[in-house]
């Protein structure tokens, strides 16, 4: 006797199917129980999708201990902390599907909210990267879940709170009320064509741990590409999860990663009389921050 398979239901159906278009990118380096929260948020009941690789970089904690029983999940492990551009560049090699999610250990998006994205994504061809609204464990909006790209105008109004000129964080704006086109989203979540993130060699290697996701996007615009944020779309971010324990070298790859964006985006913009006056500010800054930046720690 044989028996049939027991069809599925077409809405269930239509989710798998763009479930199966996604492959989610995590680089983890000591982010405790928040990596695994993060792949239960995305698994939800899907089971083994979406797919879901990981490269531990070198942790010292147990947060990818139990991971090699995961269904639809794969583990690499590196003797050495890549970084976060060059983690996910690895990571990103003979991957085959449509979209890449680019997404930090310690945030939980939940598969709808995935979903969501996907279909932002098919719906507007000229897109090559969109996100939602990132909120931190609070429920307040995190600052860069919406933003400008820096230059030397909006940085000044966003040191200096100027209240003629935007700076760089929109955050104290009211959010929109429908999917727009933005110049950049928060770097914690990411959804991207492959296709495009392929085009452009991945992530710029030569930043440090940050500003990379800016300078993705600001290729990605330079490239003719569109970036859409999906405000309907809620991620929790804690924020800070691995980094927690080196904060100066975080604070000093900033703005290392700050100026290296200016050098690279921003020439016509940035006279090169200015340029020492520049250094000179962002090294300052530095030291300003830093007794407060050891005391939080």
């Amino acid at each position: 006797m044989t028996t049939e398979a027991t069809p599925l239901h077409p809405a269930r159906s239509s989710r798998l199917r763009a479930l199966e278009r996604v492959c989610v990118l995590i680089v983890n380096y000591n982010s405790g129980q928040w990596l695994g929260r993060s792949i239960r948020a995305l698994k939800g009941k899907a089971g083994r999708l979406p797919m879901i690789r990981v490269l531990d970089n070198a942790s010292s904690d147990t947060s990818a201990s139990d991971l090699d029983e995961v269904p639809g999940l794969e583990l690499i492990r590196s003797d050495r902390n890549l970084g976060f551009g060059p983690g996910i560049n690895a990571l990103a090699r003979g991957v085959e599907q449509d979209y890449l999610l680019i997404l930090n250990p310690d945030c939980l998006l939940a598969v709808e909210g995935l979903e969501r994205l996907i279909a932002e994504l098919d719906g507007h061809p000229e897109a090559a990267l969109c996100s939602g609204r990132i909120f931190d464990m609070s429920g307040n909006e995190q600052r860069g879940s919406r933003r400008q790209l820096p230059n030397p105008d909006r940085l000044r109004n966003e040191v200096l709170r100027f209240h003629f000129g935007a700076g760089v964080d929109l955050t104290h704006l009211p959010p929109p009320d429908r999917p727009c086109e933005v110049e950049a989203v928060s770097g914690a979540c990411m959804l991207i064509r492959r296709s495009s993130f392929e085009a452009l060699d991945g992530f710029d290697p030569g930043f440090p741990m940050h500003f990379e996701d800016l300078d993705l996007m600001a290729r990605l615009l330079e490239a003719g590409d569109r970036i859409r944020l999906v405000p309907d779309v809620a991620i929790s971010h804690a924020g800070g999860v691995s980094s927690r324990h080196r904060p100066f070298r975080v604070e000093y790859d900033k703005h290392r990663g700050l100026w290296r964006f200016l050098g690279k985006h921003c020439r016509d913009q940035w006279p090169t009389w200015s340029r020492p006056l520049w250094a000179l500010a962002i090294g300052l800054h530095l030291l300003l921050i830093a007794p407060a930046t050891l005391w939080r720690r």
